[in-house]
């Protein structure tokens, strides 16, 4: 089971943000920001580690917001486990760094505009920030 933390962003526009890596089959699929946990690293310690090498950026709170089950994408055929908080940074600002190849900020309309979604993403957690009333 691969256990993932990940961030849920939003902008001061109401827009998520998502991330595209840079990987060798080229994907174009778009993922949360975050990443596996790391030997006894509490969730929070995971996602100031995985925000800071992705982006350079600094989390002022996170707040617990769902879990989901599913199988991996980029780790075909493995057991999913992601763990989401609805997180504030310092800054807004983003720099992308090591694997991450482009950030976007997305709302409902990614799709028409050409963006891919990882199946999790665009399948369970999308469509609850939106009946949740985060997205828009």
């Amino acid at each position: 089971m691969i256990d993932h933390i990940a961030a849920l962003i939003f902008n001061n526009n109401g827009k998520l943000l998502v991330l595209r890596k840079k990987i060798i089959n080229n994907r174009k699929e778009c993922i949360l920001p975050g990443g596996k946990r790391e030997k006894n690293e509490s969730d929070e310690e995971t996602l100031k580690r995985e925000l800071s090498e992705e982006l350079g950026a600094e989390i002022t709170k996170m707040t617990y917001y769902k879990k989901y089950l599913d199988k991996a994408v980029f780790e075909e055929g493995e057991d999913f486990q992601q763990t989401t908080y609805i997180t504030k940074l310092k800054s807004y600002s983003v720099d992308v760094r090591n694997e991450i190849k482009e950030a976007l900020w997305i709302d409902l309309d990614y799709e028409k505009k050409g963006i891919l979604c990882n199946p999790t993403l665009k399948f369970k957690i999308i469509p609850d920030l939106k009946n949740d009333g985060f997205l828009k």
